[in-house]
């Protein structure tokens, strides 16, 4: 019985440690489960633009279309992939695609971002603040 019950112990330490040393090591994502409002364009719509993060990736609104992207992020650096959007038809003229089209500008310059608890300003390349979001 004993060596029975020490193969089973034996077994069960083996099996936790290839767990934990088979688990990856991914950077924790600081903004997942987050969700922002754009809060500097004021020329937006009543709703603008919005952004939710889960671990790697985000998706929200654009003030006219939805959209969703890859993220990548190391401390304060802050890379969106390739941006995907719906095609809802829109005011072509009009505040909603300007929003959208401000704000897709917003993603594709992104290189970096401070964040708070509050507060979420998204910087270019040379850290000039390109955006601004408050916690939705």
């Amino acid at each position: 019985m004993r060596a029975l019950a020490a193969c089973l112990l034996a077994l069960m330490l083996t099996a936790c440690a290839q767990t934990s040393d088979s688990a990856p090591n991914a950077p924790a994502s600081y903004l997942a489960g987050t969700s922002w409002r754009r809060v500097d364009d004021t020329n937006a719509n009543p709703h603008g633009a919005t952004m939710a993060f889960s671990t790697d990736r985000a998706s929200g609104y654009t003030g006219c279309n939805n959209w969703f992207a890859s993220v990548t992020h190391d401390g304060e650096a802050l890379r969106f992939g390739n941006v995907g959007t719906t095609r809802r038809a829109c005011d072509g003229a009009g505040v909603q695609i300007d929003t959208e089209r401000s704000f897709l500008a917003v993603i594709q310059a992104t290189r970096y971002a401070h964040y708070d608890q509050d507060a979420l300003v998204l910087l270019d390349e040379n850290q000039q603040v390109i955006a601004e979001f408050n916690v939705e």
